[in-house]
């Protein structure tokens, strides 16, 4: 048995193949900025072999990565994402470097401040919370310490902590007046950070590590200790403005979602005082429904979960009735705000039928889901009533007038109506109607998930050889199957189409599709000399995925896709282009090296290092193809 290398070691090892392997081409790539950019700061080693260190991104964050059996590391960091993010990777680059260097690197103390707040971080939180929590250790000696000390010492203790920190000194001083019960300052002040917070949207430029994020944090505080002190009505009124400015917040954001999650994490404490405030129980149930409606971006989930839970019948009834009423009022929907009109009455109409249902009041719900129907276009509402109701004749009925309706308007409506046909076909467990219906989706859209369920659908009917057959010759000629002598499915109950979505046969980018689906080699190499001797269109065909499909039964073929499809990215002059073409170099050195071309890939890798010697990011990625160990190469 070969003797384990000790895990620091193991970090000199690595290659960036390694490290690509394990975070991922773009996350590496934002690691190397990071550690060029001289975020990583008090590196040590962990009694493990492992690292632990600082990195500054949005805020700084503790970062500590250890190696796994499997020879890759494995990292976790106070920031939102946690694990083997780019945090991580800067932390791994900046201890090589070290190394190459010959810099001393010290060991992390057992009380490492940073190891205690990665121990205690908060896995649990759905939305993440990067305050780092005090362990328990740490609270037993905080005890201790208090425990000893006289009043007068205590005192001296605090005033030096509120003059090193002034948000100790001003929770102090927010405490007293809660406690006093002059809270109309401190509202005040809460309401104006609201929209000084509020005020700069965010912002994330993810290749340069650079952005803005609103620290919604302090505001959850502040909010919870005015909850805690007994002032729900005063945290619901400061939530409607946190709601508003929120949202507004958002939609001028420009990011991957931060600045949503920041808001969102203060909406369970607006719900809480929702739950305590003075309101009747109708009013409670109409303040999160207004919320919930004025948010675009699923930031009042939290609203959105209250209004499932138990409320008095009463309530729901008298809210109901409100509902209809704004329906009534609703002006009738124009060509030129035609979908945001439909839309917003929609989700209006979607909260009356739940609230009507959890009056009792059934009959009304449903008598409301059909008269909204025209209204709306919304028939995928009411026929999954039906369906759930079991009145599939009436649910059929209405899935063909709405069809009939809307195919042309709204064709995604006319695909959930025709799901939910098939849907009832399936109730009623008849597999040759399911896989008529299968066909006419195929027909419509050809694609590699359609024929799959063509063939799930007609191996039930026992009919899969033949209906393959005509399917590959629709593709082909564009002959429709049901018009074919033999065509062994029946009448799928709605109007089929008259032809697909394309006017151009063969579809060969569908064939080359299927043959890879298959299996078949020789097929996908057929298909894929005809596109380019009659020069078809390339649209929608993936070169990567050709190239894979015949690496074994055509290696040079194949290299020679991956070749050209980099080189093409190549030319963008392009950082990320630089990345996505490194990741077909790699396959195609791959399979030189399996066909013994070791000698003729390095000689063209030298070939694109001297046609593009001024792109050091591409030589950067041309350099880690090699899999030698990071250290000892230039980066």
């Amino acid at each position: 048995m070969p003797i384990k290398k000790p895990e620091r070691d193991q970090f000199v090892d690595l290659t960036w193949n390694d490290l690509e392997e394990w975070a991922g081409t773009r996350i590496v790539y934002r690691g190397k900025n990071y550690q060029r950019q001289g975020r990583v700061s008090d590196l040590a080693v962990t009694e493990n072999n492992g690292l632990v260190a600082w990195v500054d991104g949005t805020k700084r964050y503790a970062v500590k990565v250890s190696m796994e059996e499997s020879g890759l590391p494995d990292s976790f960091c106070t920031c939102p994402y946690m694990f083997d993010c780019k945090h991580g990777v800067a932390v791994v680059i900046d201890y090589l470097k070290r190394i190459e260097e010959n810099r001393a690197i010290p060991n992390a103390s057992r009380d490492d401040t940073r190891l205690a707040m990665l121990e205690d971080f908060d896995l649990d939180d759905d939305l993440i919370d990067e305050e780092v929590l005090l362990s328990e250790d740490m609270r037993e000696k905080i005890d201790r310490f208090v425990k000893g000390k006289t009043k007068a010492q205590l005192i001296e203790f605090i005033n030096e902590i509120a003059e090193l920190y002034p948000e100790v000194a001003q929770d102090i001083a927010d405490r007293r007046q809660l406690t006093s019960g002059h809270i109309r300052t401190q509202v005040a002040r809460l309401r104006r950070e609201i929209h000084e917070i509020g005020d700069e949207p965010g912002w994330q430029n993810y290749w340069q590590g650079e952005g803005y994020t609103p620290d919604y944090s302090g505001i959850k505080k502040k909010l919870e200790t005015l909850l805690e002190a007994g002032y729900a009505d005063e945290v619901l009124t400061l939530g409607q403005e946190l709601v508003s400015t929120g949202i507004r917040q958002i939609s001028e954001s420009h990011d991957e979602g931060e600045t949503e999650m920041e808001v969102a994490a203060c909406m369970p404490v607006i719900v809480k005082a929702l739950d305590q405030s003075s309101l009747d129980p109708v009013e409670k149930l109409s303040w999160a429904l207004n919320a919930e409606l004025e948010d675009q971006f699923e930031v009042c989930e939290a609203f959105a979960e209250y209004l499932q839970r138990r409320h008095p019948t009463s309530a729901w009834s008298a809210l109901a009735d409100r509902l209809l009423a704004r329906l009534k009022d609703m002006k009738p929907f124009n060509a030129e705000h035609g979908f945001s009109s439909r839309f917003e009455r929609d989700r209006l109409g979607d909260w009356a039928i739940h609230a009507l249902d959890r009056a009792g009041r059934k009959d009304e719900s449903l008598m409301l889901c059909k008269s909204e129907t025209p209204k709306t276009g919304n028939y995928e509402r009411l026929v999954g009533r039906l369906i759930s109701d079991r009145q599939y004749a009436e649910a059929e009925r209405w899935i063909k007038e709405g069809i009939r309706t809307i195919n042309n308007k709204w064709p995604g409506i006319a695909v959930g109506l025709r799901n939910q046909l098939r849907e009832i076909r399936h109730q009623q467990k008849n597999w040759p109607a399911i896989a008529a219906l299968q066909v006419e989706d195929f027909i419509r859209y050809p694609s590699r998930q359609a024929f799959i369920e063509c063939e799930k659908a007609a191996h039930q009917a026992q009919v899969w050889a033949e209906v393959r057959e005509y399917l590959l010759l629709y593709l082909e000629k564009g002959e429709l199957p049901w018009k074919q002598k033999n065509w062994p499915l029946p009448d799928s109950g709605l109007e089929a189409p008259e032809t697909g979505s394309k006017d151009q046969y063969p579809m060969v980018s569908e064939l080359i599709e299927l043959a890879i689906l298959e299996k078949k080699p020789d097929q996908v190499l057929l298909w894929y000399d005809n596109l380019q001797e009659n020069k078809y269109s390339w649209y929608g065909v993936n070169h990567d995925e050709i190239a894979a499909a015949i690496e074994a039964h055509a290696p040079d073929r194949a290299v020679a896709i991956w070749k050209h499809k980099a080189e093409r990215l190549i030319d963008q002059v392009k950082p990320k282009a630089y990345l996505e073409a490194g990741q077909y170099l790699r396959k195609a050195a791959m399979v030189m090296v399996k066909e013994d071309k070791l000698k003729e890939w390095k000689r063209y890798l030298k070939t694109l290092r001297e046609r593009h010697a001024r792109k050091i990011r591409l030589l950067e990625v041309l350099e880690s193809l090699e899999d030698k160990p990071i250290i000892g190469k230039k980066r």
